[in-house]
């Protein structure tokens, strides 16, 4: 019944994304990571292993997944196709102008000119949003349990004086990861969101919200939002996972815009200084290479807190380093107070270990023992696809392949069977041949986005990394959670051409220089 109740929601949102019209809400959980709605990728692929007991091709070849609303699946060869955005999705309930053609531009928060602008630069109100444009696309949840039309252009998003309880946002067009959360006074602080999930809520409208990118979308920009509150104040600009809005003072949020800049651009010449009403600051700050952190409210917090990418755990506002156990798990945090999320550098563990495996998040960690504790230590984690034939349990790992030949007349390498009896491997990305050379980059660039058929897919490094340190009869438990596991779900740094035949990650490829 709870997933019928969150399917139903989710359908309500995609009808919303593709229709342009507000929708009714459900309070579900969390489903992420956008469901494979409107993120659209360029193929789906069957990649189904041999029959187990035959060793002959399993399924039909021309199997496919079942279509998703707002989801671009390809031929059944896999061949790939470009990513666009889905018919019939509204880019913004406001009027558009013309692309930019005027080699300067009017600075949108200083008043300011600005040299040429890269293309594909998020910098004015006026730019025009096209179906293959990187851009993010935000969605409130209205106190009467609508939501909002989709909105992906740079212009002030205004879901009512009553503000919003949840929001939804999309990263549209290049791989990577938009995560997200809200402030609410009597709950404080929402579990991340990502790629379309919606933030859990009470009847409290949101008062501060913030928001970061990952992956190729997050080395490509910088994300900068700002906010206006019920009383009319407006603001100032916060940037990559920056807090803004209010904070325990009563005012919540009516209106908010974003804007997306290149990485690092010098012409975003942002108001930053005050882009939170509250007692005090809110967030980690850097002093002399040392964090510190300070608490909106101006009380003392204990828990997770994150600076863009970076994660730290503090108690009574002060970070933690060394071991400590939290939340049922064993952490390692640097001197600097960052948490490492790959321990292989610092323990080189020849294990055993055990995996676990987020369906729901595509998302792998690997766990080592803490003594009589049991699997408590993560160690590392995986970015990875799975698909909706993706079994849930627990497993032990039977059988490996060094290259596997798939339902769909495609390969992988370093393969290692789920279970006894099934036809689901842990492998790499897809290739034409057991050949190297013959990767399908597509299968690359979209780990983690593109839904497989029931295999569970890393890179080639990663596959190779299971394949190699994992012995036959490890334990695997596939399972579904709104949080991705003990890590931060990992996501691909750069994509790879169109052209390029390779997995960058491959350690057999003498031209990525790996050992």
């Amino acid at each position: 019944m709870r997933k019928t109740i969150r399917h139903m929601a989710l359908l309500a949102l995609t009808a919303a994304l593709l229709t342009g019209q507000a929708a009714p809400a459900f309070a579900d959980d969390n489903y992420g990571p956008g469901m494979f709605i409107d993120n659209p990728q360029p193929e789906t692929n069957t990649d189904t292993a041999a029959d187990p007991a035959t060793d002959s091709q399993a399924a039909d070849p021309t199997q496919t997944a079942d279509p998703v609303p707002g989801q671009e699946t390809a031929p059944a060869d896999g061949s790939a196709t470009t990513p666009t955005a889905p018919a019939g999705t509204e880019t913004a309930p406001t009027e558009t102008a013309p692309a930019q053609t005027d080699p300067t531009q009017t600075d949108p928060a200083q008043g300011g000119t600005s040299e040429a602008i890269p293309p594909n630069i998020q910098t004015t109100p006026t730019r025009e949003i096209t179906e293959s444009t990187p851009c993010l696309q935000f969605q409130f949840l209205r106190p009467d349990m609508t939501w909002s039309d989709p909105v992906r252009t740079d212009v002030t998003i205004m879901p009512g004086a009553d503000g919003f309880y949840s929001m939804s946002v999309y990263a549209i067009n290049l791989p990577g990861d938009v995560l997200y959360r809200t402030y609410a006074s009597q709950r404080g602080w929402s579990s991340w969101a990502m790629n379309g999930g919606h933030t859990d809520w009470n009847t409290e409208p949101v008062e501060a919200v913030q928001v970061r990118l990952t992956g190729v979308f997050g080395n490509t920009f910088d994300v900068y939002y700002t906010s206006t509150l019920n009383d009319g104040t407006q603001c100032d600009w916060s940037k990559n996972g920056g807090t803004n809005g209010s904070m325990a003072t009563g005012r919540y949020i009516t209106g908010f815009r974003y804007s997306l800049w290149g990485a690092n651009d010098p012409n975003a010449n942002y108001v930053m200084d005050n882009p939170l009403v509250a007692a005090a600051a809110d967030g980690i700050t850097i002093v002399d290479g040392m964090p510190v952190f300070s608490n909106g409210t101006g009380a003392l917090f204990t828990g997770w807190v994150w600076n863009d990418s970076d994660r730290y755990y503090v108690v009574d506002n002060t970070p933690v380093t060394g071991w400590q156990y939290i939340d049922g798990y064993k952490y390692f945090f640097e001197a600097d107070g960052k948490l490492v999320q790959d321990l292989e550098p610092y323990l080189q563990s020849k294990g055993p270990f055990q995996i676990r495996i987020n369906k729901q998040m595509n998302c792998t960690t690997v766990y080592i023992q803490d003594g009589g504790n049991g699997y408590i230590i993560p160690y590392k984690t995986f970015l990875c696809s799975t698909g909706d034939d993706t079994p849930l349990g627990t497993f032990q790992t039977p059988v490996k392949y060094r290259w596997r030949l798939m339902n769909t007349d495609e390969y992988c390498q370093y393969c290692t069977r789920l279970g006894e009896g099934l036809s689901i491997l842990l492998h790499s990305v897809i290739y034409e041949r057991p050949d190297v050379y013959t990767l399908k980059p597509s299968t690359y660039n979209w780990l983690g986005a593109t839904k497989s058929h029931g295999c569970i897919r890393f890179t080639t490094r990663d596959a190779k990394w299971i394949y190699d340190n994992c012995p036959l009869g490890t334990a695997i438990t596939v399972y579904e959670s709104a949080t991705p596991g003990p890590f931060d779900r990992p996501a691909i740094q750069q994509m790879i051409p169109d052209t390029q035949t390779y997995d960058p990650t491959d350690v057999n490829v003498p031209e990525n220089g790996l050992q």
